[in-house]
């Protein structure tokens, strides 16, 4: 299931596509509050508790010391910056399951393309991680 909400989270609403967000306002995402969507990362490393896990010249990726999330940033440069996205990762009946939420500031069809890889590198996720059974 795929959500998000970058509203004040109370609880998260389906999503159907990407979130576009004002890239200057604050942000709410999986918990984090932050005061401009650029600044999500710097607020998720002050928060503590999570290592950087990889990145390049397009994006930067944390994980959670107990590995729950994934945050994925994109960098400066690339088309769809500002963007974040955060995904929750939990050990379902049927394997791996992955709730996502997202939130970008860039130009909304590169917000869209961001979006649907995304959702792309989960079912890659889950499929990889599927339960023997």
């Amino acid at each position: 299931m795929v959500v998000g909400s970058v509203a004040h989270a109370a609880e998260p609403k389906p999503l159907s596509g990407p979130v576009h967000v004002d890239p200057r306002k604050p942000v709410d995402i999986c918990g984090l509050h932050a005061p401009s969507l650029d600044q999500v990362a710097n607020a998720l490393v002050e928060r503590g508790g999570v290592r950087e896990a990889a990145g390049d010249e397009k994006f930067l990726a944390y994980e959670q010391l107990d590995f729950t999330h994934i945050w994925t940033f994109t960098r400066l440069g690339h088309e769809a910056y500002p963007a974040v996205i955060c995904r929750e990762l939990k050990d379902g009946e049927q394997g791996l399951e992955v709730k996502m939420e997202f939130a970008c500031g860039g130009p909304r069809s590169a917000c869209t393309r961001l979006y649907n890889d995304f959702l792309l590198l989960n079912a890659q996720m889950k499929a990889n991680a599927k339960k023997p059974h």
